[in-house]
């Protein structure tokens, strides 16, 4: 049985996950009543650049390449790997969406709104049906639904339903915890990198994108090689956190000294 604190933990984390993006776009929109163009395009170049171009690069390089798959057992080279992909797709995107198709919003306010866009799928996506799918799995163990599924299946799948149940009944309560507050912490991380870009394609200075590849990929760098070797997870998420504390430090200072 998975204990009762887990599952309000599970909860507080479907709530961040999902409920903080809508929350700060609903308060955004009526602040500022910003486009919801902005935030549409925010989303779908996500979707085109993160979730289709990356993950093709990522099938390529880590299950086709016999010279890269090699490469990347190596867990400093696979973080390596993975924070440079993922900082050069998701930034590009985000240049490309302000330079070809928001050509006339480069307001402060546009590169929020983008961020939202950007920033909010992902927690969405990510956070929002991975917790939720957990919630699903906690609620099958305690009803007694998942044993029936293992007993009725064979094979790699009853060992990774039986490994999932293991998970989810011997984690600690803090643990489910912190996949919502991770969602919140790249939340704030993408808004300030969505105003970071902008100002990049507003100023014609290309150095302010690499700065936002590089930054983006070394934070990406730090929590993938935090999975290959380990870390101690209160480590890594205080890193996550203080990354997002000078996002948001950046983004209030970046409306009046900037733009």
């Amino acid at each position: 049985m998975v204990d009762s604190l887990s599952i309000t933990l599970l909860t507080v984390s479907e709530i961040l996950a999902i409920g903080v993006p809508v929350a700060f776009l609903i308060f955004f929109h009526r602040k500022f009543n910003v486009s919801w163009k902005h935030v549409l395009v925010g989303a779908v170049i996500f979707i085109v650049f993160a979730l289709v171009l990356e993950k093709l690069l990522h099938t390529y390089v880590l299950h086709m390449n016999p010279l890269t798959m090699e490469w990347t057992k190596n867990p400093y080279l696979y973080a390596l790997y993975g924070g440079l992909a993922a900082g050069v797709f998701e930034e590009v995107g985000r240049f490309i969406g302000f330079r070809y198709i928001l050509r006339k919003s480069h307001d402060w306010k546009d590169g929020i709104s983008y961020g939202i866009g950007h920033g909010g799928f992902e927690s969405l996506f990510i956070g929002g049906l991975a917790i939720g799918g957990m919630l699903i799995n906690v609620f099958m163990i305690n009803s007694g639904a998942m044993d029936q599924t293992i007993h009725a299946t064979t094979g790699d799948t009853a060992v990774t339903l039986r490994n999932l149940k293991n998970y989810l009944i011997n984690s600690p309560s803090i643990d489910f915890l912190l996949g919502g507050l991770e969602r919140v912490f790249s939340f704030a991380f993408h808004l300030g990198a969505s105003v970071l870009v902008l100002y990049a394609v507003r100023s014609k200075k290309i150095i302010f994108l690499f700065v936002a590849i590089l930054t983006h990929a070394a934070i990406d760098f730090v929590a993938g090689l935090s999975g290959q070797l380990k870390f101690n997870v209160f480590l890594v998420e205080g890193f996550l956190c203080l990354v997002a504390v000078i996002s948001v430090i950046f983004i209030i200072k970046s409306k009046r000294f900037v733009f």
